[in-house]
């Protein structure tokens, strides 16, 4: 009997040992667990924040005062005509606007000039001669003072493909549409004292950058006979501006300094 119970008690202790054993690995194997599992939470939340912003970084500011985020105009935003069962037109227009703004009316003025002047600039809305009509832009600059963007667009029709630039610079306290000739006064000497020493041909359809003159030159002589409030922007301490082509090339993009004109 004593041998049975002794057999027995074995047996028992075997078993609580055993089952203590499983009980310990179970344990750390479930902490093994916890940080991969956390690793791939992390990894999907990174993966959704990059899909939830579906606009490059380069279309954002923030100032003190103000940020700005962009916008856009597509083809769901235009009356479809009647009776018109092929119309495939296709419009794509990106545009900033101003947020946070301390004064409500100022912002709501400022946004309307900045959607006018990407909507607007072509009869877009009620034109019915294109069949593609696309708009991207670029914050040249933004501050407490004012505001800068470069349009860059292409339209499209059966047969040709043109590009065009045109851009705003709003003065952020006045809520002003600024000119050319506030910053600078362009006369006859122009081309020859500051095309290719003070201002660089930065965008063009030549090959020689010298065969850009003749535009440029147009442009000086008919300066006066225009106003000239989308074909120029501010970065910094330079300007750019927007030379008028024939449309199938598109346009002439010149920019300088005008720290010292």
């Amino acid at each position: 009997m004593n041998l049975k119970k002794l057999r027995k008690n074995v047996v028992i202790i075997l078993c609580i040992l055993i089952f203590v054993a499983c009980s310990s690995k179970d344990s750390n194997n479930e902490g093994k667990k916890d940080n991969p599992i956390k690793a791939v939470s992390n990894t999907v939340s990174e993966s959704e924040k990059e899909e939830d912003n579906k606009f490059p970084v380069k279309w954002y500011a923030d100032v003190n005062e103000y940020g700005i985020a962009p916008s856009e105009l597509t083809s769901k935003d235009m009356e479809r005509p009647e009776n018109s069962s092929e119309w495939t037109k296709t419009l794509v227009i990106k545009y900033p606007q101003l947020y946070n703004l301390e004064d409500y009316e100022k912002e709501k003025n400022i946004n309307d000039m900045l959607y006018r002047e990407a909507a607007y600039y072509h009869d877009t809305l009620g034109s019915r001669d294109y069949i593609e009509y696309s708009v991207d832009y670029e914050i040249m600059e933004a501050n407490d003072d004012r505001i800068s963007i470069l349009f860059l667009g292409e339209v499209s029709d059966h047969q040709t493909s043109n590009r065009f630039a045109h851009a705003i610079t709003i003065d952020i306290k006045s809520e002003k549409q600024l000119e050319l000739k506030d910053f600078l006064m362009i006369d006859k000497s122009f081309v020859e004292d500051h095309l290719y020493t003070d201002f660089d041909v930065v965008e063009n359809n030549f090959d020689d950058v010298t065969d850009n003159t003749p535009f440029v030159e147009a442009f000086v002589e008919s300066f006066e006979q225009a106003a000239h409030t989308n074909d120029f922007y501010i970065k910094g301490s330079d300007i750019g501006i927007i030379i008028p082509t024939h449309d199938s090339m598109g346009y002439i993009l010149i920019q300088g300094n005008i720290e010292n004109k």
